[in-house]
Order: structure tokens, then sequence, then C-alpha cells
């Protein structure tokens, strides 16, 4: 909400992994105590606007916001933000009947919002009819105030990514095409403004792809082009604008020529892309994943000597047999959890889903290949879970589980393992949709089958009863049973412990978190001499600089450090306090770059 008083929504952040092992409570998160503070000032308003709507109704709306601008942050707790964006949609409308000019903007992009949530959530046919509302009021602004255009378009496009979701591609296609005229005016009426250039660049290739897929490969190649000559003409006024778009939009038209047999036309486009992966090799490293796995998804492949060429070139691929069904599933999911890790989690759910829908058609007639299946389900839900995809997630790791469970006494030394690991996920995802006791009973038949793993290999097994430990150490915490969290967390790190001391460099990092969260569960249960010597153990540790593992895991070992800080402080060790909050400022600073 404005200053004014307008309703605006600041969009979705990117969503990220759990961010793990934060008490609840005395160790929330800072985004959860701001979180718990601003439901408290929200319920406050919601009673004031009951009783006096006039007066208050509008500062309900702008402290409901601001829960829901923080609630964006978790991802976790999505399905909560969508019932109260429906609420604050509500809201919205009361405003915007009083006072159209002032509200209806405001509306529309909660609407807008409330779609996009709820299509995350795997809701599609739910997330339509706000999507086609926020359609209609911004196209009705638009008429009045052409400001309003680029809403529209962004409403459009939101309006046609619910469509195609739902299989409707041809609807999803005119709204799209709409998007990409509304840009291309905004475009033409600034010819010199390159973000508006580039944002018609844009759409134009998500448009040429979309193209492609249905089948309309002349169209698609007419659209790229187009897309090709502006990203050329943007490249003279900001070289370095949207280089990885540039170089997709030239891959997907080599492709599309190759599927008109035009194949001999696409050297100029890549040789082009060759000289832009040069230079994203160069300046964007973690984009390398991404253009390998284009690349090969896309037929080509980098020569020794630096060209892009189709992959068969040079070779007679008919002469030899393709691989096996096991050896694509196990490729598309190797690549798939490759990207995920390096950040292209769009490109890794599409790679995942693609091993599944492989491994389902190959069980049917392979019924020993359903173990691939329940592996690439789980590795999906993971991936699901680390895209913002909460209820996506949960569906297929309670697939995985229940296809390990009917497989367990046909090959328990395969199955076993992975049935553990599926079910720490699934408990990790019940949990994150508040079924705090559904995700305790599988966290703990998780750590059960670790422990049996683990005392009949402890070399390969160990470190998977940590993890699940670790994970029902969260769980018995959601559940109030703090005693038996803290047993857990001290076995974590007596396990680590073990571990570290035979390969340090592969096991401190689950060392240092075990022993920050062994601080926080002291402190819980009130053992306040003991919660000392982990933390500072934890900090010392950390002056060897080891791996902490993705950005997500930094971020969760800084708040709970940055707690631990405030309640060494609070019991009156201010030296070690300063040294705890240091070591929670400089992980911060790590993880934002």
């Amino acid at each position: 909400m404005t200053a004014s008083g307008g309703l605006v929504t600041g969009g979705t952040r990117p969503a990220t992994a759990d961010t793990g092992d934060v008490m609840a409570g005395q160790g929330a998160s800072r985004v959860e105590q701001e979180l718990i503070d601003a439901q408290r000032e929200a319920d406050h308003y919601r009673r004031l606007a009951r009783a006096d709507p006039d007066q208050y109704l509008s500062g309900f709306a702008l402290r409901l916001y601001q829960v829901c601008d923080l609630l964006t942050q978790l991802p976790e707790r999505h399905e909560e933000l969508a019932a109260l964006l429906g609420e604050l949609v509500e809201v919205g409308r009361r405003l915007a009947a009083s006072d159209p000019q002032r509200w209806l903007p405001g509306l529309a992009l909660l609407l807008g919002q409330l779609a996009r949530v709820t299509g995350l959530l795997g809701h599609r046919s739910e997330a339509l009819a706000p999507a086609e509302e926020a359609v209609r009021i911004h196209r009705e602004l638009a008429r009045e105030d052409e400001s309003h255009l680029h809403d529209l378009a962004d409403s459009l496009t939101n309006l046609g990514n619910q469509l195609a979701e739902l299989g409707r591609h041809h609807e999803a296609l005119d709204h799209i095409r709409e998007a990409v005229e509304v840009r291309r005016r905004l475009a033409d009426r600034r010819p010199n403004a390159v973000d508006r250039a580039a944002e018609l660049a844009s759409v134009l290739v998500d448009l040429g792809v979309k193209l492609g897929e249905m089948g309309r490969h002349r169209d698609a190649v007419d659209t790229l082009r187009d897309a090709i000559g502006r990203y050329r003409a943007i490249a003279g006024a900001r070289p370095a604008t949207d280089l990885s778009h540039h170089w997709v939009a030239l891959l997907s038209i080599s492709r599309e020529l190759a599927h008109q047999d035009r194949a001999a036309e696409s050297g100029p486009y890549l040789q082009e892309a060759a000289v832009l992966y040069r230079r994203l090799a160069r300046s964007s490293p973690d984009f390398l994943a991404f253009m390998t796995a284009m690349l090969r998804r896309y037929g080509f492949r980098l020569t020794e000597d630096g060209l892009i060429v189709r992959s068969e070139t040079g070779a007679r691929r008919s002469a030899a047999p393709g691989p096996s069904p096991l050896a694509r599933i196990q490729s598309l999911n190797e690549q798939g959890l490759r990207l995920a890790a390096n950040g292209s989690l769009g490109l890794a759910l599409g790679m995942l889903r693609d091993a599944v829908a492989l491994a389902r058609q190959a069980a049917e007639t392979t019924p020993a290949l359903v173990i691939a299946l329940a592996r690439s389900l789980h590795n999906l839900g993971l991936v699901q879970a680390w895209s913002g995809r909460p209820a996506e997630s949960l569906a297929s790791c309670a697939e995985a589980v229940h296809l390990c469970r009917r497989s367990l006494s046909a090959a328990p030394h395969l199955v076993r393992p992975l049935l553990a690991d599926a079910l720490d996920t699934l408990g990790s995802r019940l949990a994150s949709l508040g079924r705090n006791h559904d995700a305790l009973a599988a966290s703990q038949e998780s750590v059960a089958l670790h422990r049996q793993l683990a005392d009949a290999d402890p070399t390969a097994h160990l470190a998977g009863l940590a993890r699940s430990l670790n994970h029902l150490g969260i769980r018995l915490t959601d559940t109030d049973r703090h005693n038996d969290a803290l047993a857990a967390t001290r076995e974590v790190v007596e396990i680590h412990r073990r571990l570290s001391a035979a390969e340090p460099d592969g096991h401190l990092p689950g060392l240092i978190h075990g022993l920050s969260n062994l601080g926080l569960r002291l402190a819980r249960v009130g053992r306040d001499d003991e919660v000392l010597a982990p933390t500072m153990e934890a900090v010392e540790l950390l002056d060897q600089n080891p791996p902490l593992g993705p950005g997500n895991d930094v971020e969760s070992l800084a708040e709970s450090l940055a707690w631990l800080g405030w309640w060494l402080r609070r019991h009156a060790h201010r030296k070690e306090a300063r040294a705890v909050t240091r070591a929670a400022k400089e992980l911060r600073r790590k993880t934002d770059g």
C-alpha cells in the first residue's frame, strides 16, 4: 500500500529451499519475528475495522498486506499466504466499491498476486478466476489511462500461464500474443528506452518458444527473429543487457529452422550463439550448467574449437543403439539435480518431470523400473519444494513413499535407502503445510530406517542418519517435545564429531550446524549453563572457513547464531555475544554477495 492509500503488491520473492533449523519462538528467524509482529498488528486492525470500517478498513488493508509481503519470503507458508491474499482481495473489493479511482488499480494487482500464488500451489483451476478478473480490471483501467498498459501486459501474461498449465494452449497463446502487442506499443512509444526494448524482446522469446512447442515452427522463427533483431539493437546501446535471453533466442531459432529442414540457415545464429556462450561462460560461470543442458536438450553440442553444431554432425546417430530407458532416466535425474544445485530451478523441473514421465511409461512394461520412478518422483519433489511448490512437492514425495513401500519386499537392498530418504523429505513437506503430527510420524520412521542402514554399514549411511535425526529434532520441536528434540540434536552432534574426525572437509559443516542447533535446544529447555560451550565451538570452527552448503543453509546458520548472540548478551556473556553476532553478520554478508 502506498502512502496515498492505493493497494500494491511487490511480487513474490524468489522461493528457496527450507531455511532449516531456527527454533520457534525464541529462535525465530528475523522474517518470522517480523511476521509475528505484523500479524499481531493486523489482528488488532481487523477488530477495529469490524467495529468502524469507515475509519479503519484502509489501515487494516495496509497491515494485512504487510503480513502477505512477509509470507512471500516463506515458501513453506504459501498456503497461508493464499488464504490471506483471498481475505485482502475481499477488503480491496470493499474499498474499491467506495472509491474506485483510488483503490481499483490495487485490487487488480492483488488479484494477479492471488492467481500467481494459487497457481504455484498447484491449484490452477482456482487461479484462473482471479487471473481473468485482473485482466478485466486492468483492461478497463488502461482504456481510461494508458499508464496501466504495463500492468495489463503483466496480467495477460499471468492469465496465459495459468491457461497453459490447464492444457488450454490456444487460449493461452491468444493472451500471450496480446501481451506482446501491448509491450510492443510501449516500446514503440519510447524507442530509445532500453529497458522497454529488452522487456519486449524477452516476451517475444517466450512467445517464440511457445509457438514452437505447439508445432507452429514458421511463426516461431518469425517471432524469434524479431526478438534477436531487438537484442542486437539493444547490445549496441547497452552491451551487457539480457545476454542469456539473447542466447536462448539464438538457440531456439536454430532448433525451429531445423524442424523446417532449413538447418543450413542456422549457421550465422549458431556462430553468434557461440560468441555469447563464451562471454556468458566468463561473466556468469553459474550459467554454464543451464547452457550445457539447453544445448543437449535442443540437440546441439559445443566443439573443441568453440563452435555450436548439431549433435549428429559428423556421426550417423542411427548406426548405434540409443541408451536404455534406465540410462536415460538416470541421466535426466543427474542433469536435473545438477541444474537445481546451480540455481536453474525452472529447467531442472522440466528435466525431472521428463524423467518421471519416462520412468512411468517404462514401468508399465518393465515393473522393476518402478524403483527408478520412485527415485525420480523423490528428486522432483525436492526441486518442487525448492521452487516454492509445496502442494506439488507433497504429492510427488507421497507417491515416491507409496511406490517404495510396494517394492520393499522385492528389492530391500535397493529400496530401503530410498524409502528412508523419501520419508525424511515427506516429513519436511508435511511440516511445511502445517501437518506437524503426520510429519513427526514420517520423520520417526525415516530415522528408524536410517539407523538400521547405519548399523549395517556406518561408512555409507551415518551421514544420512545424522541428517534425518536433525530433521527429527525440528519435528519434535514443532510438536513441543523439547527434551526429545534435545536428545536427537545431541546425537546429531556426536555423529558429526565422528564423521568430521575422519573426513573434516566433508563433515565439518554438519558439525557446525549441529552445534548451533544444540545451543538453541539447550536454551529452549532452560539449561542456560550449557548454551555457551556448543555455540562458541561452532564459531571457532567457522574460522576454518569450511564450505557450508547452499545459500539457504548459510542463511539458516546466520539466523541461529544471531539469536544465540542476542541470548548470550542477555545472559551477561558480552564478549562471547559480540563474537557470535560478528560471525552471524559475516555469514549474512556472504549470502548477500
